[in-house]
């Protein structure tokens, strides 16, 4: 009896030893340690910076000292939060046990939706990638129509967009509404990259001046409408959609790094909107620079 004992302790003891899955270690209290390319969530804030309250750089606290939202970090994106948690906002993989309830550009500005199969594809024509990266949406009154190829070759009056998308009804648009949209979509690419730990080459128009797909800027080019002058030159016209042209078209700049991603996404947006949607993603990619970024 007392050896039986014995080795019912012993295994309890190596049950005790394995560690529970990373849903079950919520934080109330932090701190907790920030996953390489992610952000704190919404209501906590990383530590170091000289703060003596939260000592630890690379750490996330609770921005109040504590907070009754546990949360946990996923390994990439594309895997699910445990049930009884969400996801948090763009360019987070942590998962919260308190919903998030709050407005975003999109929301507003989204006139039509398209599924995306996969996270890091490109968006087709007009339209760029949704915060979660599941689907692309587009701005605009009267987008171009878009399905997906799915491996097969699109039909007359249509343009196979990235080798993923078919996109017809488009020559109503000028070239800067399809490049603004481009750019936008470009530069929640080079985020999702950043997040999971892929080099920016691997976004599809990287190194290129021009960030829409190449099957659209041929066809405006056959036109004689693809027009790629530097957006400072095109400001005096007042387009709204002539702030992501300066930065795609490399004035000056190498990409959309820093806050400056932020603001070309906004002024991207044609019509109404553009400026609330830069202010509110004006922070968008501040992460350290990437040669060649």
């Amino acid at each position: 009896m007392r050896k039986l004992i014995s080795i019912v302790a012993a295994g309890s003891l190596g049950l005790a030893a394995i560690p529970a899955p990373a849903f079950a270690q919520g934080v109330t209290t932090g701190p907790v340690a920030k996953p390489p390319g992610s952000n704190c969530p919404g209501d906590w804030t990383e530590g170091g910076r000289g703060n003596s309250a939260r000592p630890m750089e690379g750490f996330c606290y609770p921005a109040n000292g504590k907070t009754d939202n546990a949360i946990y970090a996923r390994t990439s994106l594309d895997q699910p939060c445990a049930p009884g948690y969400y996801p948090e906002i763009n360019r987070s993989l942590f998962c919260r046990s308190k919903k998030i309830y709050t407005w975003t550009p999109e929301q507003a500005l989204a006139r039509q939706r398209v599924d995306k199969p996969q996270k890091a594809m490109r968006c087709p024509a007009t339209y760029r990638s949704s915060l979660d990266f599941t689907n692309c949406y587009t701005s605009i009154d009267h987008p171009p129509a878009v399905r997906l190829s799915k491996g097969k070759p699109c039909g007359p009056g249509e343009i196979n967009e990235f080798g993923l998308w078919c996109t017809s009804d488009f020559e109503h648009l000028p070239w800067s509404e399809i490049e603004s949209a481009g750019f936008g979509d470009y530069a929640k690419l080079l985020d999702l990259a950043a997040m999971e730990g892929r080099g920016y080459e691997t976004v599809p128009g990287y190194g290129k001046d021009l960030k829409a797909s190449p099957e659209m800027q041929a066809h405006y080019a056959s036109l004689g409408r693809l027009n790629t002058k530097p957006a400072a030159a095109a400001s005096s016209s007042g387009s709204s959609s002539s702030g992501a042209q300066t930065a795609s078209s490399g004035s000056g700049a190498s990409g959309p790094c820093g806050s400056a991603t932020g603001a070309a996404i906004g002024g991207a947006v044609a019509g109404e909107g553009g400026a609330v949607l830069g202010s509110m993603l004006g922070g968008l990619g501040k992460k350290k620079k990437k040669s060649g970024c």
